[in-house]
């Protein structure tokens, strides 16, 4: 009897070990602000894979996907962090708390949370780099760009180095809304550019489309379209993919989705579609001219043969 009520306690302690461990797991696997809402960039041979920034495979969302309000699992974590209670938690756990509410929540009590964590922790680059963010979803674009600047010297390295990506946003929202001019590949005319083999990016292009990339992961989360911001990044991506992929092919379903963001792009994409599709064109046709002009000399050479050949036959037939 005593070694039953004995098992029957000890069953019962292992339940609130395994409730406690479960509500304090996100805690645990989210303590860091910079993982939060972030899923590690699609590689596929150690190179960006293209094909899975659009579209889903299996379980897992496409890389650019709109939106977290149907995501429970993030309203899982955001509740058990809440059930442990904020009062109880530590620095981190709370802004992380607060960078749920921020994606799926309260965004006033979110920026609350984090500006009373920032005057505690004015250095830590995590919280410096979400308040930062928090200001710019909520419209006070000054603070915000004080504020990323602050995060880039903390930490230049940090989202694959693209936050300096997140500066130059700001500042063109504050100033002129000069969209193009954030990646600035200095695209004039669009027919000469994709074969103007003298031209360089304006930094490495595997790296330029892996911080564009990353950008727009975290950018797209909380923006639905249309948004001229994303239209026009999602455009530069799409251009970058034009020149450098295998396939200009690759960069068309980009183009697409640049279009889809803004509206205002639809001639832009509209003329790059057609200029992708004259010079396959053109490279078909050349490759069909190449054809048919070793056709020729190949034609020649076998009727030579099969003439010298008859002559052989003829002078043994003779002989």
């Amino acid at each position: 009897m005593q070694q039953n009520v004995y098992v029957c306690n000890t069953m019962r302690q292992i339940k609130k070990l395994f409730l406690a461990f479960t509500l304090l797991s996100p805690i645990l696997s989210w303590a860091c602000i910079n993982e939060y809402y972030r899923t590690e960039p699609p590689f596929v041979n150690n190179q960006l894979d293209l094909s899975a920034i659009l579209y889903s495979e299996g379980h897992t969302y496409p890389y650019w996907k709109n939106g977290f309000q149907d995501d429970i699992v993030m309203l899982q974590r955001r509740d058990s962090l809440l059930s442990v209670g904020l009062s109880k938690l530590d620095y981190k756990s709370l802004s992380d708390y607060a960078a749920f509410e921020l994606r799926i929540g309260d965004r006033k009590k979110a920026v609350e949370i984090l500006e009373q964590l920032y005057e505690q922790h004015p250095n830590e680059y995590n919280i410096v780099a979400n308040l930062g963010t928090a200001y710019e979803v909520t419209g006070n674009n000054e603070k915000a760009l004080a504020l990323l600047k602050k995060a880039v010297q903390i930490n230049p390295q940090s989202h694959y180095g693209s936050e300096w990506i997140h500066v130059r946003i700001l500042e063109q929202k504050i100033a002129r809304k000069d969209y193009d001019k954030i990646i600035n590949l200095g695209i004039q005319d669009f027919s000469q550019w994709i074969i103007d083999k003298q031209y360089r990016f304006p930094r490495d292009a595997d790296s330029l489309k892996m911080q564009i990339a990353y950008q727009l992961h975290e950018r797209i989360a909380f923006i639905p379209p249309p948004d001229d911001i994303v239209g026009q990044l999602v455009l530069d991506f799409a251009d970058i993919v034009a020149k450098t992929a295998e396939s200009r092919d690759k960069a068309i379903p980009f183009y697409e989705y640049a279009e889809h963001y803004g509206s205002s792009l639809q001639k832009t994409v509209a003329a790059r579609k057609q200029v992708l599709k004259e010079e396959k064109k053109e490279v078909k046709d050349t490759f069909r001219w190449a054809s048919v002009v070793w056709a020729i000399p190949l034609l020649a050479f076998g009727l030579i043969l099969a003439a010298w050949l008859r002559s052989i036959r003829k002078h043994k037939s003779e002989a």
